[in-house]
């Protein structure tokens, strides 16, 4: 599944993707993808591509301004930020520590 998504988050030319493998961290996921993005345009048709692929979607998150979406797909979770965002959460920080592969060593 985590090939599949990042195929999506690919082809709809999402930046700055970055993988962390949490399968030894977490019981609840086995991996965050966070990346970039420019509009909330781009982040619909992500979730469009996500529910016509036949990926289960557990839930769904975001901000009132749109800067960040969370579509939580079970075993993987991604976070979609603006580049404003991303650097504000700053999420890579939190799991720098965690073995992170980028969207190209899948």
């Amino acid at each position: 599944m985590k090939e599949k998504l990042l195929k999506i988050l690919e082809d709809k030319k999402v930046e700055d993707i970055t993988v962390y493998d949490l399968r030894m961290k977490s019981a609840l996921f086995d991996f965050f993808i966070i990346g970039t993005v420019s509009s909330n345009k781009q982040v619909y048709a992500i979730f469009d591509e996500i529910k016509k692929s036949g990926i289960d979607i557990h839930h769904i998150e975001e901000t009132a301004d749109g800067g960040w979406t969370l579509i939580d797909c079970f075993d993987v979770v991604i976070h979609l930020f603006t580049e404003q965002k991303r650097k504000e959460y700053d999420l890579d920080s939190l799991w720098r520590e965690t073995e992170k592969r980028r969207e190209d060593e899948s």
